[in-house]
Order: C-alpha cells, then structure tokens, then sequence
C-alpha cells in the first residue's frame, strides 16, 4: 500500500525482513487459493491455515481481503526514487518512469510470476479491481505533494502532473496483464510514458 513518507527508506531490520518474507508466504497461497476457486470462495481464515499463521495475523498484516492481492512493498521505494530524480532535475513524469523503471529492472524481474499471477487476479475480479484503483489513487496523492515540494510546481499542476503519471502506469500495467506478460512490464512502461508526447 502506499506509504506518504517520500524519504529515502533506510534498509530493513531483521525482523522486518522476516515479516517481509511472512506477508509474501500468505500472498502466495491467497493467491493459489484465489486462481484456483475464486475470490468470493475462499476465506481468510483457510489462506492462514494452509500458511500456518493465525487469521489475526493476516488481518494485522493486510487489514482486508482484497489487501492481500493488492499489497506489494514497492511504493515507498518509488516514491523515495521520484524524489531524488526530482532534485536532481529530472522533469515529474521523467522522474516517475524512471523510477519505475529501476525498480522493475530490480524487482519485478525475480517476482514477475507473482506480480502478473496477482495483476491478472485483480483485473478478473471486480472487488479487487475496485481496490486497485483506489490504491491508483492513493499513489496519485502521494506523489502529488512529492511533485509540488521537489518539482517546484503548484498545487494544481502537481495534481495534474500526479493524475497523468498513475494514468500511465495503470495503462502499462493493464495492457501487460492483457499480452500475459510477453513484453517486459518495464518497456510498456516506457512505451505508454512516451505515448503522451505531442497530445496536448
């Protein structure tokens, strides 16, 4: 989920590393569970038995269970990585394809199974589509006071700029899940980020 603090994450302790590895444990068979019978059959309750932790911890980790589709740990290392390109100059989208696209070359590449088992998930299941794109929105107003304090924008073009950046990502991520997963996330990332030039 989306984290407001746009500052530059320290690295996790052993304990919450440890917590880390938990959460995606639960996510993966949530995610089994989910294919296989279908979203509205499964309950929390079974997810934390085949994963040998206790229903309240699921709860505590994920509070919902579309949450436990939706979650990922990637928005605070984004939001982190908009701000030091933003510092550095880079334009606002700039700075959010490039930021993304670092990430994916990090991380999606060892969990691209998951990450598309899950995105495809969500766009089966209205629920979890509705989730989605209330995290999208989440995402937008985090990164638009991001924009208006290191991109020397207004409130307004901030916003803007917020509301057009999630855009894109949701268009590249749609069409990825849609190609199942063919093309490199990271290209339909850059593809749809350069999409934009010459519309307005």
């Amino acid at each position: 989920m989306v984290a407001t603090n746009s500052s530059r994450p320290t690295a996790p302790s052993l304990r919450e590393r440890k917590k880390l590895r938990a959460m995606k444990h639960v996510q993966r068979e949530a995610l089994q569970r989910f294919t296989d019978r279908g979203f509205d059959d499964v309950t929390v309750e079974e997810i934390a038995d085949a994963a040998e932790v206790s229903a309240m911890s699921v709860y505590r980790w994920f509070g919902t269970k579309e949450a436990l589709v939706i979650w990922d740990e990637f928005d605070p290392p984004i939001l982190a990585s908009v701000t030091e390109r933003l510092t550095q100059g880079h334009p606002p989208l700039a700075a959010v394809r490039g930021a993304l696209v670092a990430l994916l070359d990090e991380v999606y590449d060892r969990e691209r199974d998951l990450a598309l088992a899950r995105t495809q998930l969500i766009h089966r299941e209205p629920a979890l589509l509705a989730a989605a794109t209330a995290n999208g929105r989440a995402l937008r107003d985090a990164l638009t006071p991001v924009f208006a304090a290191h991109g020397q924008m207004t409130a307004t073009r901030a916003r803007v700029a917020a509301t057009i950046a999630t855009a894109l990502l949701e268009t590249a991520v749609d069409a990825w899940q849609r190609e199942d997963g063919q093309r490199p996330l990271a290209e339909l990332i850059t593809e749809s980020f350069a999409a934009i030039k010459g519309l307005s």
